[in-house]
């Protein structure tokens, strides 16, 4: 398994392609400025989308973007069906935060994932918290040092 930068065009493909979103004619931004009560406050936010190959076919996928200054937010963590329960989701997310965010300076504080509220078991699972304990349209805040990477 190998984990690549990809460009942001892939990453929709292959978001389009599973029906990450469920939504019919979704329009994709590269970078999403509110979530709840979170405003991102870069202005031009430093971002990759990274993809999980196996023998060369994009298998999962996800999305780091400098949030503010002190969180990286991971946008999506899909892994096709197929390859499912295998713990490659985060094998994903460890390597690429590794790849281009762990020695960055200055570097974020903490990762930042906004969970739907099926995905925060997993997220629990391996090491995050909730950031405030609200729920907004059934997504949660949740965090991890990124020391823990």
């Amino acid at each position: 398994m190998d984990v690549n930068r990809i460009s942001f065009d892939q990453l929709k493909a292959y978001w389009v392609e599973v029906d990450h979103f469920g939504v019919a004619g979704k329009k994709f931004r590269n970078v999403v400025r509110t979530l709840g009560d979170y405003r991102s406050t870069l202005a031009n936010p430093a971002r990759f989308s990274y993809g999980l190959f196996d023998s060369g076919e994009l298998i999962g996928v996800t999305h780091l973007v400098q949030w503010d200054e002190d969180w990286l937010r991971y946008r999506t963590l899909n892994i096709r069906q197929a390859y499912r329960s295998r713990n490659l989701g985060w094998y994903l997310l460890r390597t690429a935060v590794a790849q281009d965010w762990k020695d960055r300076v200055p570097a974020p504080t903490y990762i930042f994932g906004w969970v739907r509220r099926e995905h925060q078991a997993w997220s629990i699972t391996h090491g995050f918290t909730p950031a405030d304990g609200r729920w907004v349209d059934g997504h949660i805040a949740m965090i991890k040092p990124l020391a823990e990477f």
